[in-house]
């Protein structure tokens, strides 16, 4: 057996070229096991989303009654809180009396803005609520991984912030704008 170094340098390459096929088999496997994975994990997170968006959905409307049910006893109250019984009961949601759960025991004119300022952080913080989703939605739409679900979630989510025109567009957002400029700038 005669032994060469064109020998021993022709059996190194044809070993080093296998590995480097070997190498690159295994990294294109395992991108697809990464976008398999990612791609699980992201239809598993808009899943969850759509449930958080029907909790939310849901907390919003009731919030939304219960506010008008404390607008219609201030109301009320003023002219002489005649229907006061008739109001905490009629104002429900779900078959429940939210209205009276809300405002509880004895209602006093002093209760009225301190109730309406528990319901409007309320309904703020729901509102916080469908923001954060709405920008979690967006950003995994800008990733091009998913397509139609995402559509129809931000429709969702855009239909349940319209339907909070009774809100003050100015308090549904904590962030400050001088500060937001600045960090688009």
């Amino acid at each position: 057996m005669k032994v060469s170094i064109d020998g021993i340098l022709g059996s190194a390459q044809r070993i080093n070229n296998q590995r480097q096929v070997d190498d690159e088999s295994q990294k294109k496997k395992d991108v697809r096991m990464d976008s398999v994975n990612i791609g699980a994990k992201i239809n598993s997170r808009l899943d969850s989303i759509e449930s958080e968006l029907r909790d939310i959905q849901t907390s919003l409307t009731k919030n939304q009654i219960v506010r008008d049910g404390v607008d219609q006893l201030a109301a009320d109250y003023k002219s002489g809180g005649t229907k006061q019984e008739q109001i905490l009961s009629g104002v429900t949601f779900n078959g429940s009396q939210a209205l009276r759960d809300f405002m509880g025991g004895a209602i006093f004119a002093d209760s009225f803005a301190e109730k309406l300022r528990q319901i409007n952080e309320a309904i703020n913080t729901d509102i916080g609520k469908l923001r954060k989703l709405q920008v979690e939605v967006d950003n995994i739409t800008a990733s091009n991984l998913v397509g139609a679900k995402t559509d129809r979630l931000m429709d969702s989510i855009n239909n349940a912030l319209s339907n909070t025109d009774n809100v003050n567009p100015a308090v549904i957002s904590q962030l400050n704008p001088d500060a937001v400029m600045k960090l688009i700038k």
